[in-house]
């Protein structure tokens, strides 16, 4: 190994790199490696630690991270966001291995880290998914922190074997359903074009007896908007006890549409508001919190790691462009390399400027960085269709403000939109 002399210049030569707009790590690597100066292993411990060290004197900690365990999924869902990424592969359980200890030597002394496994539908790739939660609980005994595992699925999966794996390692699940079957079937359907709706129904019953709690996500497409209200109270019968309701992004909705949605999420809100049911709507729960800042958690608090151990900074980002992603902010070998793009992100000056001289910044903290470039081509130019939501949301805020506090009869998985 070098002498302290020669490491700091080593050392200050890994930061200016990673100080560029596009670091070539290899690159550097092999210049470390040059004359025989360092191993390549203590090459890439060096630059993974030097990495890590800018990163915390610039940045917050990463606590949340999402595990793309595979590009692949048994359905074919007429508007899923990751439809152009499926070649398909699968994450190799290294680069998982990887991911979590990054997510560990990222993580600061934050106490509580959390974990989503993710797809693509995740369960076509137990292997990984089995080596990566446990091998965190092992990495989170010896730090003394605690882990939070989610996992996103269909549910098409699902089985009394899978239920018990999820059950015994605190694995919350959150099911992909998107209402009755009149309108989860107009989307969500399998290679074939069948509907899949009693089948997710059956997965739910499955979960329902060892997880008393359950959550589902709901995308809703502007033909399903008319019947939210419904589709809501009809799972809500069916034993769902938590709502994550977003419209669908990358499809262009009318104001008509737009308008619908608006009433169907005021007719659920008084109805939530109007019993002490075991039900959390996420969406009639925020606003109690600090004034957030331009963007969202994405690569400030949270990544994503793509099955070849890219880091994006999330999932719906790395759909976008897997082959030249969007954003990129490292790698699994060599750490959050790319200091230029997680500056932006976590400055988000761009955007707040963009919202700025559409007159919209006092209203509007820039939306989902995936849906703006969906409508944009730009991750920090907003996405005006998200914004006209927006404003629909804020004129339900009245509604919002008499809710309840937030229920407490279950943890409730916690998945991104």
């Amino acid at each position: 190994m070098a002498d302290s002399a020669e490491t700091k210049r080593l050392a200050d030569e890994i930061s200016r790199t990673l100080l560029a707009d596009l670091p070539d790590l290899p690159a550097l690597a092999h210049r470390l490696r040059a004359g025989n100066v360092l191993t390549d292993g203590e090459a890439r411990t060096l630059i993974y630690h030097a990495t890590r060290e800018l990163n915390a004197s610039l940045f917050p900690p990463i606590t949340k991270m999402e595990l793309v365990l595979t590009e692949a999924c048994n359905l074919d869902c007429t508007y899923c966001f990751g439809k152009q990424m499926r070649r398909p592969r699968n994450m190799p359980v290294d680069v998982a291995l990887g991911a979590v200890d990054l997510l560990i030597a990222y993580s600061g002394n934050a106490p509580c880290l959390d974990i989503t496994h993710f797809g693509g539908e995740p369960l076509l790739n137990l292997p990984t998914l089995i080596a990566a939660t446990e091998y965190a609980e092992e990495r989170a005994a010896e730090t003394g922190q605690m882990v939070r595992f989610n996992i996103t699925t269909n549910g098409i999966l699902l089985n009394q074997r899978l239920v018990e794996y999820l059950a015994r390692h605190r694995i919350q699940v959150l099911l992909s359903l998107d209402g009755t079957a009149a309108s989860h079937d107009r989307y969500r359907r399998d290679g074939k074009g069948g509907g899949t709706y009693l089948r997710v129904l059956n997965a739910l019953r499955l979960l329902k007896a060892r997880q008393p709690w359950i959550g589902v996500k709901m995308t809703v497409m502007p033909a399903n908007a008319p019947q939210l209200f419904d589709d809501v109270r009809e799972l809500h019968a069916e034993g769902v006890n938590q709502f994550l309701i977003g419209h669908a992004s990358g499809v262009t909705w009318n104001g008509a549409e737009i308008a619908a949605y608006d009433e169907q999420m005021r007719r659920l809100g008084a109805w939530y508001r109007e019993g002490q049911r075991e039900l959390r709507i996420a969406e009639f729960e925020e606003g109690d919190g600090p004034v957030p800042r331009f963007g969202c958690q994405a690569g400030r608090d949270s990544i994503s790691i793509s099955v070849t151990g890219e880091v994006s900074s999330c999932s719906k980002v790395l759909a976008l462009d897997s082959r030249n992603l969007l954003g990129k902010l490292g790698d699994v070998r060599y750490g959050l390399t790319h200091l230029v793009n997680r500056a932006q992100l976590v400055g988000c000056v761009e955007l707040e400027s963009a919202c700025e001289s559409l007159g919209i910044a006092a209203e509007y903290v820039g939306g989902c960085l995936a849906g703006n470039y969906q409508e944009t081509g730009s991750l920090f130019r907003p996405s005006l269709q998200d914004h006209a939501f927006s404003v629909a949301k804020r004129a339900a805020e009245p509604i919002q403000t008499e809710l309840p506090p937030p229920r407490k009869e279950g943890p409730g998985p916690e998945a991104r939109p």
